[in-house]
């Protein structure tokens, strides 16, 4: 009996320390992972600033980030937040980024452990396409989605293939641009925007329709892939993150089945939201 025991003690202490090993090798590979997941959160949240730099603030009750348009930390876009909430089964964690005016620009759940079927459905993405359409794209044969933006800026109409990733790519075209640098934006605009080389031609005396164009592309591919449930709080202040059982416009309505989840990610990111209006000492004022 002590035998076995001391042989089950020693499989075990064997098991712990290779277990150990595995942790300790893949944690660098986790948490390089966790960063990326939270810097796409970020361009998701504050698509404005997707194409510029987000700088870390750490304030005196929370750590949050200010997002600008260009690299050069010019052109402030907001902030970006992150909110946590206890939903039925689970801490949901969500990104959240706030305009200057703090109304909500975007979000985007990083952490969830709901139900499936039911507190699941706060991330669940409508789509519309079909098996034909997955079956051409695993064959090669699908076709890219061609988003079409019209830029304020310029009459035209410019119709690129892009996918939301492209937008990583934005500042190293962006770079290219300022510096007048024909051969690498002819090189990054066809993976940065799927738009045709020659088109480069454009945007090197107009730099500012580079980002726009970077920028309108990102929000519309980000609106594409919100969550129905999430995009009801696209526009809104922390004063209408309410949840309602009902249709509604002014609130939040529930998602039906799943009350406690809707309610910790409204709750979250309502004080989410408050809490950094008074570490920044308020924000600006909307014109009318």
């Amino acid at each position: 009996m002590i035998k076995l025991t001391l042989v089950l003690a020693a499989v075990t202490f064997a098991a712990s320390l290779a277990l150990g090993f595995v942790y300790e090798s893949a944690k660098p590979k986790i948490d390089l992972q966790a960063k990326l997941t939270k810097e796409r959160a970020r361009m998701i949240a504050l698509p404005e600033a997707a194409c510029g730099v987000f700088v870390e603030e750490k304030g005196e009750a929370m750590t949050y980030h200010r997002g600008y348009r260009k690299a050069d930390t010019t052109g402030f876009a907001g902030y970006v937040v992150t909110a946590e909430g206890k939903g039925y089964s689970s801490t949901i964690e969500t990104v959240v980024g706030v305009d200057p005016f703090g109304r909500i620009a975007g979000l985007r759940i990083t952490n969830q452990q709901e139900t499936p079927g039911l507190g699941t459905r706060i991330q669940e993405v409508l789509s519309t396409r079909t098996v034909a359409d997955a079956i051409a794209d695993m064959v090669g044969r699908g076709e890219p989605e061609r988003v079409c933006v019209e830029i304020e800026a310029d009459t035209t109409v410019h119709c690129v293939d892009v996918t939301l990733r492209d937008g990583e790519k934005c500042n190293e075209l962006g770079k290219a641009v300022a510096e007048m640098d024909t051969a690498r934006v002819v090189e990054l605009v066809p993976g940065a925007f799927g738009a045709g080389a020659a088109d480069s031609t454009a945007y090197l005396t107009r730099p500012a329709s580079t980002f726009a164009l970077a920028e309108a592309v990102i929000v519309e591919l980000r609106m594409r892939n919100t969550p129905w449930f999430l995009s009801q709080f696209i526009g809104k202040g922390a004063g209408s993150l309410l949840v309602r059982a009902g249709e509604t416009d002014e609130y939040i309505q529930a998602i039906t089945g799943a009350t406690i989840s809707s309610v910790a990610v409204s709750e979250s990111v309502r004080d989410a939201i408050q809490q950094l209006e008074q570490e920044i000492g308020g924000f600006e004022e909307a014109s009318e």
